[in-house]
């Protein structure tokens, strides 16, 4: 020991005094009592070990060492910066006690991780994390930051707070997400391994970061039932597919033969059961390595609450299965291994999809039961001539005229709208498969078409029997007065009189009075289906109304309508209305806007659809109808030449859309709806400026109403 040190010790304590000897300490500057201090501490190890076994002796020099280092060393060191800027110190302890992560830690471990925190400019828009880019450490934001995951230009959250922490905490070196701040804003960071230094020394750290991983990872589901014990977990499942996994994700010694029959794997053992069934999921993927890493890292903290984190169920070779877990602890609490069993609940769940598919049909077709007449009309009509077309067209192979093709298109496009609107998934699928059908007999030629025609139609039956079989639940007395041929008895009695008194035009008004409804019935179940495609499309949209309540117009005319100008509306979503992104880019909302007027100006029945989105591209339209083969060309150079471009968009096959899907690039909607308003003797005219929306004007002769 110093010599120093030893004086120092014998003037103090020369007299064992209390009152002299803390006398004598205030007489000392900080230097010394700091040496003082070191010494004592260093002569009661010297003492204390003196009357240890060696064995222990050894164990608690080290225990002494790491507290002297601790005392001596860091609390001084923290105290001297205390001491020495009081206001900027505190003002740190301020501002991190501010994030929920730190409200429990103490002054000095507050100072300690406040030494290792560095203070950033983030600008809008600009990531600090890169989904699959190595991450270098912790960031800490009171403004809100989009996350991106997967490439996605959609975030799936906003929020503020601790970003980075998952991977430092869990050890995967790369981001999960990509995050930009929404505005300029200031950061703190920690660097990654000072963060996890921090994390491990700091009381119950670890286990609050893990936790918000856990709670993050699981984005509000329901935690899972507690699970089983191992030895009960056994007992209860002999039979069932069980095996268990070890600290690397592989499959133990210990499988059963139904566990194998799953995974489709003779031989498990070492074999990653997270390369059977996770692999094409990167979500599920990274959370059951996360969850892992934390069960196997040694600490002391809820395993059950890790256990939320791995994945509960899984889709393999067509089939399904609900994943239970459990785990093996030694005396010490740490996990040994986790034990799986895979119950097959693939019955079950189609069982579950076909009720819950049965509900949507039944919740739609109740809130709006005279919509959900007319579409069993309208697709009874397509399959009839569908049926006449396999009478007239399939069975001698004759080819038919391109505008019995183009009408056949026309008839199931509208049917398989409707049919979508009530979650006819099936019946809209097999009306899909029909246009294909279509497409290829005007392509290659009926003769060449090797699709099955007669299979195809017998499940358009199917499934056509099908949805009228939600009829059963209607009663016939709400679908006689759906279908307008209820009169009750006085309204007979009327009728009788105005005949025998040869009162023909009172008795026409009266019949005809039932063949009349509401305008409004025009747009029956637009909403619930534009809301429908815009989410499936990641796109914000709200639809407004404006229809005059006291218009009446034909029921036939109104279902036509109904059928074929949604085409306007779902073009609106799927071409016209920009993603939210883009829209907030261009300086708008980001959410779209569809206005819909119907009113009776003079003696025209006028209908209005605009959009506030991007607006026609004539140029691009332009390239597109002259590229299309399958279009009149000497017709797109005259409307081209002048200057009514838009004329493009209603010409039977133009589409703009690059690839087909469910909702658009047949070519059929608008020259639907173009069909539809010509056959009532109206006209079209669209009016459309660049980034600022379009809005077509329908008008029909009251007279064809």
């Amino acid at each position: 020991m110093n010599p120093e040190n030893l004086i120092l010790i014998s003037r103090v304590f020369r007299d064992p005094d209390p009152k002299l000897v803390s006398k004598r300490l205030s007489e000392l500057d900080r230097q010394q009592r700091k040496q003082l201090s070191e010494s004592i501490f260093d002569i009661q190890k010297r003492v204390y070990n003196t009357i240890l076994e060696p064995s222990i002796g050894e164990t608690y020099r080290k225990i002494h060492s790491n507290m002297m280092r601790m005392f001596f060393s860091q609390i001084y060191h923290i105290n001297e910066n205390l001491r020495s800027d009081p206001e900027k110190w505190q003002s740190e302890l301020k501002k991190l006690r501010q994030i929920d992560l730190f409200y429990e830690t103490s002054d000095f471990d507050l100072l300690n991780v406040a030494e290792n925190i560095q203070q950033l400019d983030l600008k809008a828009g600009v990531a600090f994390l890169t989904q699959y880019e190595e991450v270098t450490g912790v960031y800490l934001l009171k403004d809100p930051a989009n996350v991106f995951e997967f490439n996605s230009q959609v975030p799936v959250i906003a929020r503020s707070g601790i970003f980075g922490d998952d991977a430092c905490a869990t050890g995967e070196p790369e981001s999960a997400m990509t995050v930009k701040p929404v505005s300029d804003c200031k950061a703190l960071f920690i660097p990654r391994e000072k963060f996890v230094r921090l994390i491990r020394s700091v009381p119950g750290l670890q286990e609050r970061v893990f936790q918000t991983v856990v709670e993050r990872a699981k984005q509000g589901s329901i935690r899972a039932e507690e699970h089983r014990k191992l030895t009960l977990e056994i007992l209860d499942n002999i039979g069932q597919g069980s095996f268990s996994i070890n600290v690397a994700g592989e499959i133990g010694e210990n499988y059963t033969s139904i566990a194998a029959k799953y995974l489709g794997t003779e031989t498990l053992a070492g074999v990653p059961f997270a390369d059977l069934a996770f692999r094409d999921d990167r979500s599920k993927l990274r959370n059951y390595y996360r969850a892992l890493h934390m069960l196997f890292s040694g600490t002391a903290f809820n395993h059950t609450v890790v256990l939320d984190l791995l994945p509960k169920e899984v889709r393999i070779k067509d089939r399904d299965f609900k994943l239970h877990y459990s785990f093996v602890q030694d005396g010490a609490g740490h996990v040994m291994s986790v034990f799986i069993r895979m119950e097959d609940i693939t019955l079950k769940r189609e069982l579950a999809r076909k009720e819950e598919a049965e509900k949507a049909v039944t919740g739609k077709m109740q809130s709006n039961v005279g919509g959900f007449m007319d579409m069993l009309e309208d697709v009874e009509n397509s399959l009839r001539k569908t049926k006449d077309f396999g009478s007239k067209y399939w069975t001698d192979k004759n080819q038919p005229e391109h505008e019995v093709v183009n009408e056949m298109l026309r008839t199931l496009h509208g049917s398989k709208g409707l049919s979508g609107q009530f979650e006819l998934k099936r019946l809209k699928s097999v009306i899909h498969q029909f246009e294909d059908f279509f497409l290829n007999v005007e392509k290659v030629g009926i003769e060449n078409c090797s699709t099955e025609f007669e299979e195809l139609l017998n499940q358009f039956n199917q499934e056509f029997e099908f949805a009228s079989s939600f009829k059963e639940n209607l009663g016939q007395g709400i679908i006689k007065i759906l279908n307008g041929v209820s009169f009750d008895h006085g309204e007979f009695k009327s009728m009788e009189k105005m005949a025998l008194d040869g009162d023909l035009e009172g008795l026409r008004s009266l019949i005809f009075s039932r063949n009349r409804t509401p305008a409004a019935r025009i747009t029956s179940n637009w909403k619930n289906d534009s809301l429908r495609l815009a989410q499936k499309l990641s796109k914000e949209v709200e639809i407004e109304f404006d229809i005059d309540e006291s218009l009446m117009i034909s029921k036939s005319l109104a279902k036509s309508l109904n059928i074929n100008l949604g085409h306007l509306y779902r073009n609106c979503i799927d071409h016209g209305i920009e993603s939210p992104e883009q829209r907030e880019s261009a300086g708008k909302n980001k959410t779209g806007k569809i206005d819909i007027q119907i009113e009776k100006s003079q003696d025209q029945l006028i209908i209005r659809i605009a959009d506030d989105g991007r607006g026609i591209d004539n140029q691009k339209i332009s390239e597109i109808a002259l590229e299309n083969p399958n279009l009149d060309q000497n017709q797109v150079k005259e409307i081209i030449e002048n200057e009514v471009y838009w004329r493009l968009l209603f010409l039977p096959g133009f589409s703009s859309a690059e690839r087909v899907t469910e909702l658009s690039g047949r070519g059929v909607g608008m020259d639907a709806v173009m069909q539809t308003v010509r056959s009532l003797e109206g006209e079209i005219d669209l009016r459309s400026e660049s980034g600022k929306g379009t809005e077509i004007i329908i008008t029909i002769p009251f007279d064809k109403t």
